[in-house]
């Protein structure tokens, strides 16, 4: 008995042990605590340095507001919408279902000073708020019926489309339409709507369609290309005298897998026809190019002919070189928009 009383162990009065539970629990709370109000300091920051942010870019204190409130209302980065387009048209249709008198005339004038009312043409649609004004289209009804449509307007929340070929049925109202159309230098897009409205002006049926992020995108280039002024020489084979006769030129735009070259009509003997071999010679950041290349389509215009041209022969490392050369320029136009537009 005296063994078993020799491990037994030391027991505690009951204020001991309430001292203990206290203690325990005061310690839990001062870290709960402790760490709320560290994250609320963080935050207050970070809020703090986003309205400087805004301010600096020209927004009013009340459009700040609405980026950051419907940015978290949407578990988003708010700095995001500052900076880019898409996490910006995404938090403005967000503030547009919950606000029925949301400021349309305020939401147009945020996208002005954040530089986003304007898309280049190397940067793809992310929205139909996105589409230029009088872009022209078709307008499927159903698996037959296809007419001729133009943007004709657009606001915050609807784009109306007017039609400018073709006829439509009376009971168009609510039926589910879809519009596609090639955008110049993107690719072809394919969006699905509603028709919730018709009107006329001007003789003209306008149909009302509510705003989408729903877009399919179709490239119609492997490659990516920008605009640039490049003096060249274009080496053509005289098959009669056995050699190739060279005429200046130059390069209007460039990307991985080919060119698009005009020619002065002075310097032009005769025709070039689609599937006419030639040597393309020009320099890119002192980089020189000698490229057996092939002609795909003809342009003529007033002053000068204009040529698709295919890159024919190339290696790796070439073609690495303007496609790098590609991503920055569209990389620096884009600063250079947003700049102009700040």
């Amino acid at each position: 008995m005296d063994r078993i009383n020799f491990f037994k162990l030391p027991t505690a009065d009951s204020s001991t042990v309430f001292l203990f539970l206290f203690i325990t629990i005061a310690f839990i709370i001062f870290l709960t605590f402790a760490g709320r109000i560290k994250e609320y300091l963080k935050e207050k920051q970070l809020r703090e340095s986003f309205f400087k942010e805004a301010k600096e870019r020209g927004l009013t204190r009340e459009e700040a507001q609405i980026l950051w409130f419907y940015s978290k209302k949407l578990g988003r980065d708010p700095f995001l919408a500052l900076e880019f387009k898409a996490p910006f048209e995404k938090v403005i249709n967000l503030y547009l279902k919950l606000n029925p008198n949301a400021k349309e005339e305020m939401i147009q004038d945020m996208r002005m000073k954040l530089g986003f009312d304007h898309v280049p043409y190397f940067v793809p649609l992310t929205s139909t708020k996105d589409i230029d004004l009088f872009q022209p289209a078709k307008l499927q009804v159903g698996d037959d019926l296809k007419v001729d449509v133009v943007l004709f307007d657009k606001d915050e929340r609807y784009m109306y489309w007017a039609l400018i070929k073709g006829s439509l049925p009376d009971s168009i109202v609510n039926q589910k339409v879809n519009i596609s159309f090639i955008r110049k230098g993107d690719g072809i897009y394919k969006l699905e709507g509603t028709v919730v409205k018709t009107f006329t002006d001007n003789g003209r049926l306008i149909l009302q369609i509510p705003h989408t992020f729903e877009l399919s995108r179709y490239q119609r280039r492997e490659y990516a290309r920008v605009e640039v002024e490049l003096p060249c020489d274009i080496g053509i084979l005289d098959k009669k005298e056995n050699k190739i006769k060279w005429l200046k030129g130059k390069i209007v735009d460039i990307s991985a897998g080919g060119v698009k070259i005009c020619i002065p009509l002075s310097e032009l003997k005769e025709e070039l026809v689609p599937m006419t071999e030639i040597n393309l010679r020009f320099s890119l950041e002192d980089k020189s190019f000698n490229l057996k290349s092939i002609i795909v389509n003809v342009q003529p215009h007033r002053k000068s002919n204009c040529y698709g041209v295919k890159f024919e022969k190339i290696n790796p490392d070439e073609q690495k070189f303007i496609h790098n050369f590609v991503k920055k320029e569209q990389q620096r136009l884009a600063q250079l928009a947003m700049k102009n537009r700040s």
